[in-house]
């Protein structure tokens, strides 16, 4: 299992920085792709975000896909601004795979 991509730039992190981890289910209806939030982790700090980060992976990983349902999104954000120039680590599960992806920022 991947860890995910985290940001390389690590050290730049504000001390104290706090994170918020969103979990969506990406979904495909009649051509359109629709992104449902699962769960909403906000005010974390850094140990408690790594150690949810893998818990939800896990988790997850054994959960089953709704009908329609493409895959299961996880994002962590450096703050409560959900905007790209704060995705601190990023990872997908699609359907019929049991290993995460990640992506780049």
């Amino acid at each position: 299992m991947t860890a995910g991509q985290t940001n390389l730039f690590d050290d730049v992190l504000k001390t104290g920085e706090k994170f918020v981890i969103v979990v969506q289910g990406v979904y495909e209806k009649n051509g359109q792709i629709i992104k449902k939030i699962l769960r909403e982790y906000p005010s974390l700090d850094s140990h408690a975000m790594h150690r949810l980060f893998d818990h939800l992976k896990d988790t997850y990983t054994n959960e089953p896909f709704e009908d329609g349902m493409v895959f299961y999104d996880i994002t962590v954000y450096t703050n409560e601004d959900y905007a790209a120039d704060h995705i601190f680590a990023h990872t997908k599960l699609h359907r019929g795979s049991h290993d995460w992806t990640h992506t780049s920022k």
